[in-house]
C-alpha cells in the first residue's frame, strides 16, 4: 500500500507568516511529494498514464491554498494533507475529461492523456482520479472529530456542478454574453477553489467566516478564470495555438469583451459565425480581437474582480488572509505581467 508522507506540523503552519512566494514554492513542493506517492504502482494497469500526467503537476494552487488555510485553522496535519490531496485529484479528474471533451492535444505545453493514450484510457484515469479523491476526503473526515461527513457532500456536489458546468458548453449553444460566461466559471472553475477553504472550515468546524471567505473566492474565481482567458488569446496557456477557445467556440472572457464593442450588424456576423450559421472565414476574428483592444479591457476586469476579492480578504482574520496569499499572489503576479506588456507594447496584442 502506497504512504502518505506526513511532515511535521510545523512546516507547514510557520508558512504562512512568511513570503509568499516561498509559501507557495514550499508548499506545492509537500503537496507534490504526497501526491505521487499515491499513484498507481509499477504493473497496475493505469501506472504509465498516471506518471505521464503527473509529470508536470501544474500550479497546484487549490491543494496548497487549502494547505494554507488548514494551517491557519490549526487543523490536524494529517487531515489537511488528506482534503488537499482530495481537491487536487478532483481537479486533475476535471481536467483529464475536459480535455476528452474538448478532444484537446496539448495541456500545460505537453501532450495530453487524451492525445497520447486514447479516449478510453483516458476515460479510465480521470475515473481512477475522482474515486482517489473521495477516497481522501473520507480520510481527512475520518481523522476529524464529530460529524464531518458534510465534506463528503460538498465534495460531491462540487463534481456534479463540474459536470454540469462542461455540459453547459455542449447544450444550448455558444457562450455570448456575461451572465451566461458567469453561470459557466461558477459551475467549473468556482466550485473546486471554493471547496480548497470551504473544506477546512467545514473539517475545523469554523462556520463565522464562511459568508466572506466565499465572496472572495468568487471573486478570486472569476479572475482566474479571465486570467486563464486571457493566457488563452495569447497561445500561452499550454494549447497548441491562440485563441484555441475562440476556433472552438468554447466561452471566454476575451471574446464576449469583443463582443460587447460591436454594433448591428459586426456583432450579427460575430454572433452567426459562432452560432455555426456563417461558415465563412472571409472575416479573421482573431486579427479583429487582437486590434481591438479586447484583451486589454480584460486585464482590467481581471483587475477589479482583484480588488473586489480584497475587500471582502479584509474582513477575514489575519491568519485567514495570510492563507489565501497563494492564489491571491498568482493572480496578482499574472495581472501585473499582462499590464506590464501593455504598457511596453503600447497595444493590446502582447506580442
Amino acid at each position: 500500500m502506497n504512504k502518505i508522507h506526513l511532515e511535521n506540523k510545523n512546516s507547514i503552519t510557520e508558512l504562512t507568516s512568511s513570503n509568499s512566494l516561498n509559501q507557495l514554492d514550499i508548499l506545492k513542493t509537500q503537496l507534490k511529494t504526497n501526491l505521487i506517492s499515491i499513484l498507481p504502482e509499477h504493473g497496475h494497469a493505469l501506472h504509465e498514464a498516471a506518471n505521464f500526467h503527473f509529470k508536470e503537476c501544474g500550479k497546484m494552487l487549490r491543494g496548497t491554498t487549502s494547505l494554507a488555510i488548514a494551517s491557519a485553522l490549526n487543523l490536524n496535519h494529517k487531515t489537511a494533507i488528506h482534503w488537499a490531496l482530495a481537491v487536487e485529484l478532483m481537479h486533475n479528474a476535471s481536467l483529464v475529461h475536459d480535455d476528452i471533451c474538448d478532444e484537446d492535444s496539448q495541456r500545460r505545453h505537453n501532450p495530453t492523456i487524451f492525445a497520447t493514450y486514447g479516449a478510453p484510457l483516458a476515460i479510465c484515469f480521470g475515473d481512477w482520479l475522482v474515486a482517489k479523491s473521495f477516497e481522501h476526503a473520507a480520510l481527512a473526515s475520518k481523522e476529524c472529530r464529530g460529524d464531518t461527513s458534510n465534506v463528503i457532500t460538498l465534495l460531491a456536489k462540487v463534481m456534479a456542478k463540474l459536470s454540469s458546468g462542461q455540459a453547459r458548453e455542449f447544450s444550448g449553444g455558444p457562450v455570448l454574453d456575461w451572465t451566461g460566461y458567469d453561470n459557466v466559471v461558477n459551475g467549473k472553475t468556482v466550485p473546486l477553489l471554493a471547496a480548497s477553504v470551504e473544506g477546512p472550515l467545514l473539517l475545523a468546524e469554523k462556520y463565522e467566516y464562511f459568508d466572506d471567505i466565499r465572496r472572495c473566492v468568487e471573486s478570486l474565481g472569476l479572475g482566474y478564470q479571465i486570467s486563464n482567458d486571457i493566457l488563452d488569446a495569447l497561445g500561452k496557456d499550454g494549447s497548441a495555438e491562440p485563441f484555441n477557445d475562440l476556433y472552438r467556440k468554447a466561452p471566454n472572457a476575451v471574446s464576449i469583451t469583443f463582443r460587447d464593442t460591436l454594433k448591428n450588424g459586426h456583432r450579427l456576423e460575430f454572433d452567426n459565425w459562432m452560432i455555426g450559421k456563417t461558415h465563412s472565414n472571409k472575416i479573421d476574428w482573431a486579427s479583429q480581437i487582437t486590434k481591438n483592444g479586447a484583451i486589454k479591457n480584460c486585464v482590467k476586469q481581471l483587475q477589479e474582480y482583484l480588488e473586489c476579492s480584497r475587500h471582502h480578504r479584509s474582513k477575514l482574520p489575519n491568519e485567514l488572509q495570510q492563507a489565501l496569499l497563494p492564489l491571491v499572489t498568482y493572480l496578482e503576479r499574472e495581472a501585473t505581467k499582462m499590464c506590464s506588456s501593455t504598457v511596453e507594447n503600447g497595444k493590446s496584442s502582447f506580442d
